[in-house]
């Protein structure tokens, strides 16, 4: 089975903070404290994910960071991949289009990957807020 790194899962938990506000920057010792991780750590993830266009970070006054896409717009399998050192392939590369694959591990990473591909932040935030029995 296979499963996110806790890089990956740091950065999923910071992104579903910063889309609980909206278009609102937050400073990153807030995202710090509401995706309860190591503030250093987060800011190495959060400049990976701002290479990645995925959010938008301004210094100064009224600055701080924000989600650079909606949530429905930023994928699982992007955030996995901007995080990520080995990066992930995304729809596109060769590896991802190879229209038969070799072995059952590569079968089985297509269809990982595609489904990373479906899945979005606004749909980590629906099941989030959604009341659980």
């Amino acid at each position: 089975m296979h499963s996110f790194s806790q890089t990956t899962g740091y950065a999923i938990a910071a992104l579903a903070c910063l889309a609980q506000r909206g278009s609102e920057s937050m400073m990153v010792r807030e995202i710090a404290v509401c995706a309860e991780m190591p503030f250093p750590y987060l800011s190495k993830v959060l400049n990976r994910l701002c290479e990645a266009g995925i959010v938008e970070s301004k210094r100064g006054y009224k600055g701080g960071v924000k989600l650079a896409r909606l949530p429905e717009h930023i994928s699982l399998l992007q955030i996995n991949a901007a995080v990520e050192s080995t990066r992930t392939p995304v729809a596109g590369d060769a590896s991802v289009e190879n229209p038969r694959p070799n072995t059952f591990w590569e079968a089985f990473h297509q269809t990982y990957r595609a489904q990373l591909a479906a899945m979005t932040l606004a749909d980590v935030l629906a099941y989030e807020n959604s009341p659980r029995t």
